[in-house]
């Protein structure tokens, strides 16, 4: 719950972590048709009801045929007829005959067995059948691909092709599932511009790099142009956006001073935490609930305006959140032991994450090598990086050749 009060809160990283958990409530969730799945999080686990297939079927194209009938290939064998989808139901195979079959089809009844197209003559009135098939060869057997209450999906799975493609295999229409949250990123500051500025202006970083990173986590996001700080603006393009959105995340507009314009504009729109974290980099941060006199209740996430700061920042606690959001099961990271390969220094009494190049050494062991300088992170490191590493807010420093944890940054 926020307390909606006016002055700072001081949080460690896992306190303002759980806050923003408790803000992000998962997206309620929706029965929609197996075709508008996509992207979306599965609510219950998906079932077979019935063996996969639930017939014999042609594995791949050829004939059907008795095993027996062809061990003395090769042999030519009368066509009986050709299997088709409309059959209602699989017809008789006569011994000594054979069967024109495609893949997925339903074998005829009294077939074990189907020979490949490329080992026959193509056939017309009669096949011939240039190799011996055994039994079973070119069948797939009742329930060879899952037997009756196999868990196909498991829930909290995002839907993509595969999972819906399962899911027309059961002959099903609709699925239960948690939409696809809408995130809407506004960058603030005045001196933004949306192209390459030069002297007159910053191009515009932070809000793409948040908005890329909230797409690979699972939600619809989309970045607004960036903002001037003036609060009139400032609160008109948040307001614009509660209809949309089921999150807000702001980047900049937060100082040390107590009178910055994304805070007092929270403060005129809702709930708002004041919060002074315990992490670094970037120390200065916001949590807010706003748009209950609209009947919405849209939290507001604030990151600072420098890139690596905010996109640290959203790898710490912005992301797990928003896995939970949308209700996918696994909501962390990959994790590693890693063994440093430099040592820096570490903040006192804050938690510290360090972009990192992970590799192993001749011993197979994990490492991680510093992106920047003495551990620092710039939009320089996290475009070397593919891990971060977590110091906890007890440690000062570190030295080459201690075991830190890392998670693999691998989007």
């Amino acid at each position: 719950m926020l307390t909606g009060m006016d002055g700072r809160v001081s949080r460690s990283l896992d306190e303002h972590r759980a806050a923003v958990a408790a803000a992000l409530a998962p997206i309620e969730p929706l029965t929609v048709l197996v075709g508008d799945a996509a992207g979306a999080t599965l609510l219950e686990p998906l079932v077979a009801d019935h063996p996969l297939p639930d017939a014999p079927r042609a594995a791949h194209d050829g004939f059907a045929v008795l095993a027996q009938d062809v061990e003395a290939a090769p042999v030519s064998l009368p066509l009986s007829h050709d299997v088709a989808f409309s059959d209602r139901g699989p017809r008789r195979l006569l011994p000594g005959t054979a069967a024109r079959v495609s893949s997925g089809m339903l074998l005829p009844s009294g077939a074990d067995a189907v020979v490949p197209l490329a080992s026959t003559d193509g056939g017309a009135a009669r096949v011939e059948i240039r190799e011996r098939v055994r039994a079973g060869s070119g069948v797939r057997e009742v329930g060879s691909d899952a037997r009756a209450g196999t868990v196909l999906v498991p829930a909290g799975r995002r839907l993509g092709g595969r999972e819906l493609a399962l899911a027309a295999s059961l002959g099903l229409s609709r699925l239960a599932v948690r939409p696809v949250p809408r995130v809407v990123v506004i960058p603030t500051g005045g001196e933004l511009v949306e192209t390459a500025g030069g002297l007159l202006g910053v191009p515009e970083a932070t809000g793409r790099l948040v908005a890329v990173a909230a797409r690979s986590a699972g939600t619809h996001a989309v970045r607004i142009p960036a903002v001037d700080d003036d609060r009139r603006t400032l609160r008109t393009a948040i307001e614009d956006q509660l209809v949309r959105a089921d999150l807000v995340i702001t980047t900049g507009g937060l100082s040390d001073g107590r009178d910055d314009a994304v805070v007092a504009v929270l403060r005129q729109l809702g709930r708002v935490e004041d919060v002074d974290l315990a992490f670094r980099p970037g120390s200065r941060h916001a949590l807010a609930v706003v748009g209950e006199d609209l009947g919405r209740h849209v939290p507001v996430i604030a990151l600072p305006g420098a890139p690596a700061a905010a996109a640290l920042a959203f790898e710490a606690y912005v992301r797990p959140a928003l896995r939970r959001m949308c209700g996918f099961a696994e909501y962390l990271r990959p994790g590693v032991r890693a063994r440093l390969t430099a040592g820096f220094a570490s903040p006192d009494a804050a938690a510290h994450a360090v972009p990192v190049r992970l590799g192993v050494d001749g011993q197979g062991s994990v490492t991680a090598t510093p992106a920047g300088q003495g551990g620092a992170a710039t939009l320089a490191s996290l475009g070397a990086a593919d891990g971060i590493a977590w110091i906890d807010a007890r440690t000062t420093e570190v030295h080459p050749g201690d075991l830190v944890r890392c998670t693999v940054w691998d989007d």
